[in-house]
């Protein structure tokens, strides 16, 4: 089996990832920022969420484990000559770099899911509270927990298959995505291995390769409950309009004066 880094930067600009792009709904929600604000944003990629943020005028801070998704982010600044206004640094999760205090942290597409130990969650948002300011807000989101649809993906029969869709891909080429997930209650852990396939022109097959993700999927009252140990107050969950295909809930919280 070819297996391939989880994160590429090509098939994640061709809108080949697991989840529609939320950085409207980022944009909005902190709409009510000073001009000139620090956003820093957890698990960056290419820049889909903190772009805009940087065109408006704040200095943007982005995080990430890939150097080819910090890489082709780094390009899509030069390209707009946003590279003043930006830092990008690698780090694996929990681990933060110093950069002084943002005013606002995202992590979307349940980013927190990654984690797959509440030791690390835990470590997580101590490390935000660190570079928080009073004023700083913690903004994320997280999949609504479906304690039915993950019993389906468990046990020995439980593997799921799906079909994901058919994509343009490389000229005349396209490329048929699928999908295998199963679930383990007694880790808590949902493992999918995503399935590549490119077809030249005729249907032929070119090659194939795959993708792994593991997560762990979390209640909501969890991750309030971790926030709420950092130190961070006012944590509340709220139910917004995500994109079509995304069934979150975004969490929301601040550092407070306490």
């Amino acid at each position: 089996m070819s297996l391939h880094e989880f994160y590429d930067p090509e098939l994640y600009e061709m809108k080949m990832g697991i989840s529609p792009r939320v950085g409207p709904l980022y944009l909005s929600e902190l709409r009510g920022l000073a001009p000139g604000s620090t956003v820093m944003e957890l698990g960056c990629g290419i820049g889909d969420v903190l772009l805009p943020f940087a065109r408006l005028g704040h200095r943007v801070l982005g995080v990430d484990g890939s150097a080819g998704m910090l890489r082709r982010f780094q390009e899509r600044l030069d390209e707009e000559e946003l590279g003043g206004r930006a830092e990008l640094h690698r780090h694996t999760l929990p681990e933060l770099p110093d950069t002084g205090p943002a005013d606002a942290i995202v992590m979307p597409y349940d980013l927190i899911s990654h984690l797959l130990d509440d030791t690390l969650l835990d470590e997580l948002f101590a490390n935000c509270r660190r570079i928080s300011k009073p004023e700083t807000e913690i903004l994320l989101d997280v999949s609504r927990f479906d304690v039915e649809y993950l019993g389906s993906l468990a046990g020995a029969t439980g593997a799921l298959t799906r079909a994901h869709d058919i994509h343009d891909y490389l000229g005349d080429h396209s490329l048929y995505v699928s999908e295998q997930s199963r679930y383990t209650p007694e880790t808590g852990v949902l493992a999918c291995t995503f399935r590549y396939e490119e077809l030249d022109a005729s249907g032929h097959l070119v090659r194939t390769w795959f993708r792994q993700l593991r997560l762990y999927p979390r209640r909501a009252r969890e991750v309030t409950a971790a926030l709420a140990l950092a130190g961070f107050a006012d944590v509340r969950v709220e139910d917004r309009s995500f994109p079509d295909g995304m069934d979150h809930l975004l969490v929301r919280a601040t550092v407070g004066h306490g």
